[in-house]
């Protein structure tokens, strides 16, 4: 495999390089275009309606009041006209919606992860891998770095699990992790491995942390001292829970009260 087939063979193997150009300028310049139409048909149809609402035919003075004679006018004199015009309206207007609905979903595509695009940077250019040299207008896409998304969404916005997938992983793999080929050349982290692990993590310090709590305010005889810690543990786990989730602000909030009621519970029983 050479080009374009070789590119395509890896974004489907490895979803994550599936990084391409979204067009920002030109898909607003399409949807100012149908619009700027879509304005004019609109124009011209409101003032064909107000010339046949005047019009001295009954047919013609009917079509604002009747469907049935706007829709099946005969194309004598004309009197067709306007329900054409209703139909290019109406064709322009699917066009202009489905361009706008596809934008915002296409808007809503994430940028392509650093390391991500690194990586499909550095395969296209070693000889050992994909050595790939378009030669077309469009050689320079993923060098240049601009206006790019991520066909493939994320697969969590955790911040635990964004430091093992862009910090810890990349330093792995220096150490270790480039000795381990799955394929010649080519080394793999699984996303939802890295978000196993991340999620691992989260429960431990989900179980850990009340029970420590209990146990050091269990230990502490002052009062005040006792008030402090469960001030410290409250905000260690709305910290935690922030970090490691990705829970809204309500339910962190919703969260810390569980848990400082479970601490206040560990502080009475001491």
């Amino acid at each position: 495999m050479k080009g374009y087939n070789k590119i395509a063979a890896l974004m489907g193997k490895y979803p994550e390089s599936a990084i391409v150009s979204q067009f920002s300028d030109l898909n607003i310049q399409n949807i100012l275009y149908l619009q700027a139409e879509l304005i004019q048909l609109r124009k011209d149809l409101r003032e064909l309606e107000d010339a046949n609402d005047r019009s001295l035919e009954p047919a013609k003075a009917s079509f604002s009041r009747n469907w049935y004679e706007l829709s099946s006018a005969e194309e004598t004199n004309g009197s067709d006209e306007q329900w054409k015009l209703v139909l290019l309206v109406r064709a322009k207007l699917k066009e202009y919606n489905e361009a706008v609905l596809l934008w915002s979903q296409i808007s809503k595509l994430p940028p392509p992860n650093p390391n991500d695009l690194k990586n499909l940077q550095e395969w296209m250019r070693r000889p050992a891998m994909g050595n790939i040299r378009l030669t077309g207008n469009d050689r320079n896409i993923w060098a240049e770095e601009k206006d790019l998304i991520s066909v493939r969404s994320q697969i969590s916005d955790n911040k635990v699990f964004r430091i093992l997938a862009d910090t810890l992983t990349p330093l792995y793999h220096a150490s270790f992790g480039r000795y381990h080929k799955y394929a010649p050349n080519t080394v793999h982290y699984s996303d939802s491995a890295i978000f196993r692990i991340a999620s691992f993590l989260g429960v431990v310090l989900a179980s850990m942390l009340p029970v420590t709590a209990i146990v050091v305010l269990y230990r502490v005889a002052v009062m005040s001292t006792r008030l402090g810690l469960v001030g410290a543990f409250t905000a260690m786990f709305s910290g935690c829970l922030w970090f490691m989730t990705d829970g809204r602000l309500i339910e962190v909030f919703s969260a810390t009260s569980a848990a400082s009621c479970v601490f206040d519970d560990g502080d009475e029983g001491a």
